[in-house]
């Protein structure tokens, strides 16, 4: 029996807004696991800047969360649909992105998913991409 030693992850990015990353952090009270401001370098060292700001929120799932229950954690963590939206309707970013990262190679866990009507819902009152990372 082999399992990952990867993290099951997910975040959420809001990108392209006028305004500091910070004041999203404010908004939502809660604190951003990376942030970037336009104009910056992307890396200490590299030449490129940023496009666009942004403030990442990020949670590492508990082993044993399943795929249809990542969003609804990581909408919880960040202050849940109601204030997410708001703070969305306010800022106006270009983007707001979901991804999630699930470790499954190598691992017993490569059974099938699903998300619910819920969670799909959820995603598009919000604006949300939802992206997945399956490594």
């Amino acid at each position: 029996m082999s399992t990952s030693i990867r993290s099951k992850i997910a975040s959420l990015t809001f990108r392209g807004f006028e305004v500091s990353p910070h004041v999203i952090e404010e908004m939502l009270s809660v604190k951003a696991s990376e942030t970037g401001e336009r104009g910056t370098h992307v890396r200490a060292g590299v030449a490129a800047l940023l496009k666009r700001s942004f403030p990442r929120f990020s949670i590492e799932l508990a082993p044993d969360c399943r795929l249809d229950q990542a969003v609804s954690v990581l909408l919880a963590h960040a202050g849940g649909l109601q204030r997410l939206k708001s703070v969305r309707d306010v800022v106006t970013p270009e983007f707001l992105e979901l991804d999630i990262t699930w470790p499954v190679k190598g691992s017993d866990e490569q059974e099938g998913s699903f998300l619910p009507v819920a969670v799909l819902s959820d995603l598009a009152n919000l604006e949300c991409s939802l992206s997945f990372g399956f490594i």
